[in-house]
């Protein structure tokens, strides 16, 4: 009795979910309520307080449940040793898959519309904004991690410091997500985002130096 009390309501609060989830998609965040919620989960109000404190506290479990593909990708491309760690072209390739991610997930695509494009941080929704900002100051903290380490095996060129080059692709990824999110259409989100990508990555290759005969060749590239 007591695992099916606990698989019915987790089944609940899944439901709650999935409804904010549509409705803030639908509607935006601050046009919705938790009645709304409750009826378009077929669960009273009450239900909805018995998961979630408030608003704010279902909306941080809503996003939670689509973690944004770069946290994961740049902690788990922090923690690689061996001779192909901290390569460029690694981070490249993982920028890629972010967004073919984002353009083919439906549930992570609704979320982050969510955040980009139908929420108002303000008021009661304060404490999410400031987690967010903290997410973000965490993720500049790991990509300038990770061009220190590509700068110290001779990947990064003299153009770029390590702290600008993480601000100038969090920008990017950034700007280029919100702009595909914001439409309807993303057929172009990874062969156009791809090649925003290829073009910035190669901003970032080492200096050349003078090629025996004459010429310029490369320490090293992305390939």
């Amino acid at each position: 009795m007591a695992r099916r009390t606990k698989e019915f309501a987790e089944r609940t609060r899944e439901a709650i979910l999935d409804a904010a989830e549509h409705l803030f998609h639908q509607r935006g965040v601050s046009h919705t309520s938790l009645d709304g919620i409750a009826r378009a989960a077929g669960v009273t109000r009450g239900a909805v307080y018995w998961h979630f404190r408030d608003k704010a506290d279902l909306f941080t479990a809503m996003q939670a449940r689509a973690r944004l593909p770069q946290e994961d990708v740049i902690e788990c491309l922090l923690g690689e040793e061996g001779p192909d760690a901290y390569r460029l072209e690694r981070l490249r390739d993982a920028c890629r898959e972010i967004l073919w991610v984002m353009a083919n997930d439906e549930r992570r695509g609704r979320v982050y519309t969510i955040l980009f494009h139908r929420c108002e941080y303000v008021e009661d929704m304060d404490a999410v904004a400031e987690r967010m900002r903290l997410r973000s100051e965490q993720m500049l903290e790991n990509l300038t991690r990770y061009f220190q380490r590509a700068a110290r095996r001779g990947e990064l060129g003299s153009l770029w410091q390590p702290r600008e080059a993480a601000f100038a692709l969090h920008g990017l990824m950034t700007g280029m997500l919100s702009h595909w999110l914001a439409r309807p259409d993303r057929s172009e989100m990874v062969e156009t985002g791809s090649r925003c990508l290829d073009a910035f990555f190669r901003t970032l290759r080492p200096d050349p130096v003078a090629a025996p005969g004459g010429g310029d060749r490369r320490r090293t590239g992305l390939g």
